[in-house]
């Protein structure tokens, strides 16, 4: 189970800095949003927004379906401050708290979510949420992470989410009545000069509230040594790994 007020926590720590260490989940919602522009099967009038964070696949979103009712969701109320400059002029609302919980508005034509599955306890029972709430041929759209994500850190410290395949997700999606339009999986690998810097990089992003204990400074020294063993790149530096995993999925009649 994830500790969602921690999540909450520390991801609103990190929304002042997010735009400038995220490039990462920045490159997703790009690529995210052309897949969307290539497989939209329907009129898109009323959408619906998960996790919208800080706005980077917002404001994608809100350029392409500029005529949409569009419902924005985040758990955290003070995203709004970054998302009212692309709102402004649209047609939106917006909805606090964890979208795993809240009943989503029913007849959606286009559900979207970036970098935000993966942080719900029940995966397959917000699939299924998600295929209730969407018209027929409508579209769900989200990006996750995959199963090498972040590995140096699970076998650094022992600590991270478990993620699901691709091949996992595309049969819970098929089996709460989507047909899979398109996917893409790939790997994005960050070098780091030490490894506090990676830790860095992972606070700056707000994805450090799978660790509720605070470094020591024997645990840190442990830590930096361990990572240069396993993940020291001959220059010296140290590797991040990220697997985003993108579907498009398109609920069935």
């Amino acid at each position: 189970m994830i500790d969602k007020p921690l999540l909450k926590r520390r991801f609103a720590a990190a929304l002042p800095g997010y735009d400038a260490h995220a490039a990462v989940q920045n490159e997703i919602c790009i690529r995210l949003d052309e897949m969307i522009g290539r497989i939209r099967i329907l009129p898109v009038d009323r959408a619906m927004e998960i996790g919208a964070g800080t706005g980077f696949l917002t404001r994608l979103l809100l350029k392409r379906f500029p005529d949409a009712q569009w419902m924005l969701n985040d758990m955290i109320e003070t995203t709004v401050e970054y998302l009212k400059p692309y709102a402004a002029g649209r047609n939106v609302a917006y909805m606090w708290g964890d979208a795993e919980l809240l009943p989503l508005p029913i007849g959606t034509d286009l559900l979207a979510s970036a970098s935000t599955v993966q942080w719900f306890d029940d995966v397959p029972a917000f699939i299924k949420k998600a295929a209730d709430a969407l018209v027929a041929g409508g579209m769900f759209a989200f990006t996750t992470f995959g199963p090498d994500n972040f590995r140096e850190i699970r076998q650094t410290t022992g600590d991270g989410l478990s993620y699901y395949s691709c091949e996992e997700l595309q049969q819970m999606l098929v089996g709460a009545g989507f047909s899979i339009a398109e996917t893409l999986e790939y790997t994005r690998v960050l070098m780091f000069d030490t490894p506090q810097e990676v830790l860095g990089h992972i606070r700056e992003t707000g994805v450090n509230a799978v660790r509720r204990i605070g470094w020591q400074r024997p645990n840190l020294e442990n830590f930096d040594s361990t990572y240069r063993t396993l993940f020291g790149a001959d220059d010296g530096r140290v590797s991040l790994t990220y697997h985003p995993i993108l579907i498009v999925a398109v609920k069935t009649e």
